[in-house]
C-alpha cells in the first residue's frame, strides 16, 4: 500500500517527524545525488520545512552536468569533419566547451541533429552514407540504450562514450573527504537499473545510509526522515523507499545488455580528477563503434572555464548561489558552466525556482 502522494497532512507528519527525531542531533548533512532530485526539492521547497540542523545538498546527479569540458571539445572537434553526422542531446546544445559550444558549432555550419534516444542516431546512419557519430552521456540509466543499439549498429555509426557510474563517485566522495556526508539519498532512475547490490559497500566502508527514493515530494520527506532513524540507530545499510519501482536485482536485461557491451574505466568528472571505476568503456567486440579510435581524436584538457564553481556545487561543497558568476555573468541565456544549461543541474534549478 503506497502513500497518497497528494495528502498534506502526510507531509506535515513527516515534518513533524524529521523535526523530533533530529532535536538533539548536531548538524547532519544529507547529499541526493539526481538532478530530478534536486528539482523536486527546490521546486516545493523542501529545505524550507528542515530544521536548521538537517542540510541536503545537491552531489554529482547531472549527467550533462559532470561531462567535462574536454568531452565538449571533442564533440565540437568532431563535428567540424565534413563527413560526419552528430548527434546529441538537446540539453547539451549549449553547454560550453573551453571556447565554443556545440550549438556554435552548428551556427557555424556543421551537420548536427538532436535526437531523443541512441536508436534516432542509428536510423539516420541506416540512411545516409556518412558518418554518424552519437554523443553518448549518461548514466547507468541511458547506458543500457546505447548497448542496445551497438549490438547490431551499422559500420558507419560510433559513439564519443561519455557514459559514467554512479556508485563510484559516491565512494569517491566519501574517500576524499571534500564534504562531510551523514547520509545519500539515492537515485531512483538509476536504481531501477542497478538495484540496491551496487550501494552495499559504500555504506559497509563508510558507515552511511542510504535510501533509495521516487521523485514525490512525500519520497524524499520520508527518505528523509529513514535516514535519521537510521544514523540516530546507527544502521548503516541501504533502504528502497522506491519499492513500487526498484528491486533488489534492478533490471537485469539492462545490466546484461552494459556488461555485454562495456567495462569499467577509470575516468574523470567535471570538477572531479579521475575517480576509479566510474566510467564504461567499450568492450574489445565493440571497440569499432568508439569514435575516439576511428577519427584517432586527442583534444588537450583545458579545465573549467574561469571563476566557475560548477565542480564545487557537484562536489556538495557549495550552493549555486555562492558562485560569484551566479544569476550575474552566468545566466540560463549565457551559461558558463553546464550546471546552468541541463535541467537537471543545480545552478539552472536555483535560478527558476529561487532558494527559498
Amino acid at each position: 500500500m503506497f502513500p497518497d502522494f497528494r495528502d498534506k497532512s502526510i507531509a506535515k507528519k513527516l515534518s513533524e517527524g524529521i523535526r523530533r527525531i533530529s532535536k538533539n542531533m548536531g548538524h547532519i548533512k544529507i547529499m541526493h545525488v539526481c538532478g530530478t532530485h534536486e528539482d523536486t526539492i527546490t521546486k516545493f521547497g523542501i529545505r524550507s520545512l528542515l530544521p536548521d540542523n538537517i542540510e541536503v545538498i545537491s552531489g554529482p546527479g547531472c549527467p550533462v552536468c559532470v561531462t567535462t569540458t574536454r568531452e565538449i571539445d571533442e564533440a565540437i572537434l568532431l563535428s567540424k569533419n565534413e563527413d560526419v553526422i552528430l548527434t546529441t542531446f538537446g540539453d547539451m546544445m549549449k553547454v560550453p566547451g573551453s571556447e565554443s559550444s556545440i550549438n556554435e558549432a552548428k551556427s557555424e555550419g556543421s551537420d548536427i541533429r538532436i535526437v531523443y534516444s541512441p536508436s534516432d542516431a542509428v536510423k539516420i546512419a541506416q540512411e545516409t552514407d556518412k558518418d554518424v557519430v552519437h554523443v553518448a552521456i549518461g548514466f547507468e540509466t541511458t547506458a543500457p540504450s546505447t548497448a542496445v543499439e551497438l549490438r547490431n549498429a551499422p559500420d558507419n555509426f560510433s559513439i564519443l562514450n561519455c557514459h559514467r557510474t554512479i556508485p563510484s563517485a559516491m565512494a569517491f566522495l566519501m574517500e576524499s573527504g571534500d564534504v562531510k556526508v551523514n547520509g545519500f539519498i539515492d537515485p531512483g532512475h538509476v536504481s531501477t537499473i542497478i538495484g540496491i547490490k551496487p550501494y552495499r559497500p559504500v555504506s559497509e566502508r563508510y558507515n552511511v545510509p542510504q535510501v533509495i527514493a521516487g521523485f514525490e515530494p512525500i519520497d524524499v520527506l520520508l527518505a528523509i526522515f529513514i535516514l535519521l532513524e537510521m544514523i540516530e540507530n546507527k544502521e548503516f545499510k541501504v533502504r528502497n523507499e522506491y519499492s513500487r519501482v526498484v528491486r533488489e536485482e534492478g533490471n537485469p536485461k539492462a545490466l546484461n545488455a552494459i556488461n555485454e557491451v562495456f567495462e569499467p574505466m577509470d575516468v574523470k568528472w567535471r570538477g572531479f580528477p579521475e575517480i576509479p571505476g566510474s566510467g564504461l568503456k567499450l568492450r574489445e567486440k565493440f571497440r569499432k563503434y568508439d569514435a575516439r579510435e576511428k577519427f584517432d581524436i586527442r583534444v588537450e584538457d583545458r579545465g573549467e572555464p574561469r571563476g566557475c564553481r560548477c565542480g564545487d556545487v557537484l562536489k556538495g561543497i557549495i550552493y549555486p548561489e555562492e558562485c560569484p558568476l551566479f544569476g550575474r555573468k552566468c545566466t540560463p541565456v549565457s551559461p558558463v558552466g553546464p550546471c546552468m544549461v541541463s535541467m537537471e543541474g543545480s545552478c539552472a534549478i536555483a535560478f527558476k525556482y529561487g532558494s527559498e
